[in-house]
């Protein structure tokens, strides 16, 4: 072979690598643009454009059954500021409401969602507002400590 031959065979390699690494190059940097898109649609995204705020846990004794409740409030993701300001009043109401709460009511399901949507009907009303989407028990402990 020929000095010229093996220099023409260095350059076609050297060519061939070239476009190799041109189109690595090009298609690593497509592969981060799709995933920085990808990320910045999702990572930020709330499905339900909802915030949630959990009120403190309060006890409550009807005659010797003892109820422990928490539950949480939902609003749109754009008044989360309202919540904020207002979750210690939201607090205050929620023992307020729980003192004329029968407690037998939470033992069935029906019960237990007429409560939630009750607490949020009366938040909406106290607070003169509509912000307050839905009320959630996160936490329910009954103990009947009646010797009957």
């Amino acid at each position: 072979m020929s000095i010229s031959k093996v220099n023409q065979n260095k350059k076609k390699v050297a060519s061939d690598r070239f476009a190799i690494y041109a189109a690595s190059v090009v298609l690593l940097f497509f592969a981060g643009v799709a995933i920085y898109i990808y990320l910045s649609r999702v990572a930020d995204r709330n499905i339900s454009n909802s915030t949630y705020s959990e009120l403190k846990q309060s006890v409550v004794n009807d005659q010797g059954l003892v109820a422990r409740l928490s539950v949480s409030v939902q609003v749109s993701k754009d008044d989360d500021d309202w919540l904020k300001d207002n979750k210690a009043a939201l607090n205050e109401q929620f023992r307020k409401e729980l003192t004329s709460l029968d407690l037998e009511s939470l033992r069935s399901k029906e019960g237990m969602t007429e409560f939630q949507n009750e607490l949020a009907r009366k938040f909406n009303v106290v607070f003169k507002t509509d912000k307050v989407q839905a009320v959630m028990v996160t936490e329910l402990l009954l103990q009947d400590q009646r010797n009957d």
